[in-house]
């Protein structure tokens, strides 16, 4: 088995962070006091968001740090983690754009979705790429 590059763990240990604050952020949403301190408009996404986004939400997140910590342990089981996680982002993002949930929260929201989306997407690929080359085996 070839030695991973020092690139390989910058982005497994940046994509482990990224889902690591995204874990966060799903506990969070699910403390009522916490949700109690947001702004209005982010109280009424929370609390209008139907049980599928829920969940949609928790395997973006959690499947996307599984993935991580999968990709640091190098084994293949960590790419459909992280497709899983990027079909949970894509999910989420997209019900939170077609209601209108972006214009709602500013830009702020279209950027870390698209950001999201983007680091699920680069991960997914990166996991890819890394098997064909049998780094993660």
């Amino acid at each position: 088995m070839t030695k991973p590059s020092i690139m390989f763990w910058v982005i497994v240990l940046l994509g482990l962070l990224w889902n690591a604050l995204g874990c966060f952020n799903f506990i969070m949403q699910s403390i009522l006091g916490a949700v109690a301190d947001l702004p209005l408009a982010y109280k009424l996404v929370i609390a209008s968001r139907p049980g599928w986004v829920t969940v949609a939400f928790f395997i973006a997140v959690f499947g996307g740090a599984l993935g991580c910590v999968l990709m640091l342990l190098r084994r293949v089981t960590a790419r459909p983690a992280l497709f899983l996680s990027l079909i949970g982002v894509l999910l989420t993002t997209g019900y939170a754009l077609w209601l209108g949930a972006a214009a709602t929260g500013g830009l702020p929201v279209v950027i870390s979705s698209g950001m999201s989306v983007a680091v699920a997407a680069c991960l997914v690929w990166y996991t890819h790429r890394k098997l064909g080359l049998d780094l993660l085996g």
